[in-house]
C-alpha cells in the first residue's frame, strides 16, 4: 500500500495526486476463489453441474474443497476408482483451478488421529502424494490441513499462543507435518502451489509466528490463513478493514521475523447473514468481500483470497453456518453475488494497481485505463462517509460497484460502503478528500 500523494491542507481534509503514469504491476495475478462443498459435509444442496457454471460466470479463478484423508483412502471402492466422488465428478466440469485441503484425521492409520507422531506423519505424507499424483491432470494446488490450531468442544476452540506439547492444537505438531508433507511433496510434486499455515483464529498471531520459526512454510508456496469477524464484542470492526488491518499486521510481523514479505493466501474469509446472533445484513456483506478483494488485489504480497462459500449451506435463518453464501441454499443470487462479480471485472481489467488511504475508513484504488484514470473509492461502513472533490473539473463519470441506476456527472463524490468507480478522461489529477465524521 502506498502512502498519501500530496499535501494534507487540514485536519479533516487532505490531496492526493494520481497520474497515467505506468504503475508498477502485480508480480502475478490474485488468484480469487471460492469455498464449495463437495468433498465433506454432505450435499448441501451444492449441484455439481449448477455449482459449476455460478464459479465460472462470476469468474473465479479457483474453487477450494476438502479432499479428506480417510475418504480417500476408504476401503472398498473398486480399483481405479477416486473419492470423494462427488468432489473428483465436480472437477471435471469447471475451469476453476483446484485448492485442495489435504485433511482430517484417519482413525484406520495407526498414528492418523491428528498425526503427531513419526508414523502418523508419514502416512498423511504418503496420502498426500497419493492425492496429489491422482489429480495431477487437474493441475491443483494443495493445503495441508485446515484450522489445526481450532478443535470444536475445548474451551475456547482456538488455541491461544503456542500451545505446550500436551496440546494437540500446538504449533509444534503442526510444523512437524508441515514440514515432512512438504519435503515428500516437493520430491515428487518439485512445481506444485503448495499451502502450509491453514490458520484459524489466531489471536496476535503467535502460533502462526511460531510455525513460521519452525520451518512450516520453508519450500512451501506461501503461507495460507483464514480471517472472521463477524461476532466480534465491537461491532465497528465487523467489518473489511478490520480484516486487512489484521493481514497487514500479520506481514508486519512477519517481516520483522523473516527479512521480507512472505506470501500470504487468505484461503477463508466471509461474513454470515444470519438474523442471529451476530447480524450482518445482506447489503453489508456485500461491501465488505468487495472491499477485501479489491484491497488484496492492489496489495502485492497478497496471492489469493477464497471466499467461504458460494452458495447457503442450509436454511435456518439463525444459524450462522447456514448463511455464508453469495447465493441462497436454492442457488439465488444474494446482493453479494453480484459485488464479487464486478469486483473480479475491476481486478481482471487491469495488471496494475495503487491504493491510497488518505483516512484510516477511507481508501482509493487507481487502475490505469486506455481511456484515463480510473479510481475506486470506499469507507470502512455506512457510519463513515468520504468525500471527494475534483477541483477545476465541472463533472466526471461515476458509478456504483452494483448499482443499476446510470453512470452520474458530478465533481463531488460521495464514499460509502459501497465501491464507486471514478473514470476520469485526465493524465493527471489531484483530488480533495475528506472525512465525516
Amino acid at each position: 500500500m502506498t502512502g498519501l500523494t500530496g499535501a494534507a491542507n487540514s485536519a479533516d481534509m487532505k490531496t492526493v495526486t494520481f497520474s497515467r503514469a505506468p504503475l508498477t504491476p502485480r508480480p502475478d495475478p490474485l488468484v480469487v476463489g471460492i469455498c464449495v462443498h463437495f468433498g465433506i459435509g454432505g450435499e448441501y444442496n451444492y449441484v455439481p453441474s449448477k455449482t459449476a457454471q455460478l464459479v465460472d460466470e462470476v469468474g473465479f479463478d479457483s474453487f477450494r474443497d476438502d479432499l479428506a484423508w480417510p475418504v480417500f483412502d476408504a476401503p472398498g471402492a473398486p480399483p481405479g476408482t477416486l473419492r470423494p466422488t462427488r468432489l473428483f465428478d465436480f472437477m471435471k466440469l469447471t475451469k476453476a483451478r483446484p485448492l485442495l485441503i489435504l485433511s482430517h484425521s484417519n482413525p484406520a492409520v495407526a498414528g492418523g488421529v491428528k498425526p503427531m507422531n513419526e508414523a502418523g506423519r508419514a502416512a498423511f505424507a504418503d496420502f498426500a502424494v497419493r492425492a496429489a499424483a491422482a489429480t495431477r491432470p487437474l493441475n491443483p494446488m494443495f493445503e495441508i490441513w485446515n484450522e489445526w490450531n481450532l478443535t470444536s468442544g475445548q474451551r475456547p476452540p482456538w488455541l491461544v499462543g503456542v500451545g505446550p506439547d500436551s496440546d494437540p492444537r500446538a504449533a509444534a505438531h503442526y510444523s512437524a507435518l508441515a514440514r515432512t508433507t512438504i519435503a515428500a511433496l516437493r520430491t515428487s510434486e518439485p512445481a506444485l502451489t503448495l499451502l502450509s499455515g491453514a490458520a484459524g483464529v489466531d489471536p496476535g498471531w503467535a502460533w502462526t509466528q511460531a510455525i513460521v520459526r519452525d520451518g512450516a512454510i520453508k519450500n512451501a508456496s506461501g503461507l495460507s490463513v483464514h480471517q472472521y469477524n463477524h461476532c466480534e464484542p465491537d461491532v465497528r470492526t465487523r467489518n473489511a478493514t478490520d480484516i486487512v488491518d489484521r493481514l497487514g499486521d500479520l506481514q508486519s510481523r512477519l517481516r520483522t521475523q523473516t527479512g521480507a514479505d512472505v506470501p500470504i493466501y487468505l484461503t477463508e474469509f466471509g461474513w454470515p447473514t444470519a438474523r442471529r446472533p451476530c447480524v450482518i445484513t445482506q447489503t453489508a456483506a456485500a461491501d465488505n468481500i468487495a472491499q477485501v478483494l479489491l484491497w488484496s488485489a492492489a496489495t502485492p504480497w497478497m496471492k489469493g483470497a477464497w471466499i467461504y462459500q458460494l452458495k447457503d449451506q442450509g436454511r435456518n435463518p439463525d444459524e450462522l453456518e447456514d448463511n455464508f453464501g453469495l447465493y441462497d441454499y436454492d442457488f439465488n443470487p444474494k446482493p453479494a453475488a453480484c459485488a464479487v462479480r464486478e469486483a473480479i471485472k475491476l481486478i481482471k481489467g487491469t495488471t496494475a494497481f495503487r491504493l491510497e488511504r488518505p483516512f484510516r475508513d477511507v481508501f482509493i484504488l487507481q487502475a490505469t485505463t486506455p481511456q484515463g484514470i480510473r479510481l475506486v473509492g470506499w469507507t470502512t461502513r455506512a457510519e463513515t462517509r468520504g468525500i471527494l472533490r475534483l477541483p477545476g473539473r465541472e463533472t466526471t463519470r461515476t458509478k456504483a460497484l452494483c448499482n443499476a441506476a446510470p453512470a452520474s456527472a458530478s465533481n463531488t463524490i460521495a464514499l460509502g460502503p459501497e465501491p464507486v468507480i471514478i473514470d476520469l478522461d485526465a493524465a493527471n489529477v489531484t483530488i480533495e478528500v475528506s472525512q465525516t465524521p
